[in-house]
């Protein structure tokens, strides 16, 4: 069974696919065969369904829709910035 999920894009390899991280803390490429936006940015949130990326995602419904699923009890990862973020926060 498929499942759409919510990812943060960490890297864009190319035009055409970039590196997500899943909220279980798995990291995955994903197509953007299917996203009819401009490229994603590294911090972005997507919709990712069976490997293609769907839609954007604004960070207010986001981290809406995670506070949902740690409120059922969904085990929810919290991702971490990239790592120019988290540098400029002293991380």
């Amino acid at each position: 069974m498929c499942e759409s999920t919510l990812c943060r894009v960490e890297e864009v390899l190319d035009a055409g696919r970039v590196l997500a991280r899943r909220l279980d803390g798995s990291a995955r490429v994903v197509s953007l065969l299917a996203f009819e936006s401009a490229t994603p940015a590294v911090g972005d949130w997507m919709v990712v369904h069976s490997g293609y990326a769907l839609e954007r995602v604004g960070e207010e419904e986001a981290l809406a829709a995670i506070g949902e699923l740690a409120a059922v009890g969904s085990p929810v990862l919290v991702l971490r910035p990239s790592s120019a973020e988290g540098e400029e926060q002293g991380r």
